[in-house]
């Protein structure tokens, strides 16, 4: 049973039935995840059309093109997007490596590391509530930010680096965490769900 597509990783057929609620976890998320993308798909289209196809821009924040989009539930759907994705391919890594927990933490860092990252500081918990020593001041600042921009077409968490300055000390937010939930989901097709998708209203 091919559960990568894209790095070959296979479950043999003799531990499916062993391994049979890891594997009905892996296809209750995929059908979250298909829902969730078609519910931002379909806002972005929306954004799309009313801004026009040949206009490029960055939004952020109360802008007109916004007005008729429930943000908040778009953010709430990161959060989601995040948790969800993330359970669903550390579980492939784990049963693609025998079950090891490191191994699993790898892969999940190598296939969506901008997600991983956003998941750690914003969509399980914000790092304001559970701060690390490696995490700055502009850190904590920023993960209770609200999170989205509307950038060419697509909704992005993390668009910005946030730089804060107090008593002569500076600190910036953590880079590299910028991720589209609809890109990242399309990405994921060719690795996931090739030629098929989830039965799911969207």
């Amino acid at each position: 049973m091919v559960i990568d597509h894209i790095d070959n990783l296979h479950l043999p057929e003799n531990k499916a039935e062993k391994y049979f609620n890891e594997l009905r976890s892996l296809d209750y998320l995929a059908r979250g995840l298909w829902f969730l993308y078609y519910q931002v798909r379909n806002m972005e289209a929306k954004i799309t059309e009313g801004v026009g196809n040949d206009k490029q821009g960055f939004i952020f924040g109360n802008a007109p093109e916004l007005k008729e989009i429930p943000q908040d539930l778009v953010a709430c759907a990161f959060h989601w997007y995040a948790v969800t994705v993330c359970n669903y391919v550390r579980m492939v890594g784990w049963l693609a490596y025998d079950q090891d927990s490191s191994k699993a933490t790898d892969y999940l860092k190598k296939v969506i590391p901008p997600v991983k990252l956003w998941r750690d500081k914003v969509g399980a918990h914000f790092a304001r509530t559970s701060p690390r020593k490696s995490d700055t001041p502009a850190d904590l600042a920023k993960s209770v930010m609200f999170p989205l921009s509307f950038d060419d077409g697509a909704f992005y968490a993390a668009s910005f680096t946030l730089t804060l300055s107090s008593r002569g000390k500076s600190s910036t937010s953590f880079r590299d965490m910028r991720w589209s939930l609809t890109h990242t989901h399309r990405a994921l097709i060719p690795r996931y769900w090739p030629g098929s998708t989830p039965k799911v209203e969207g």
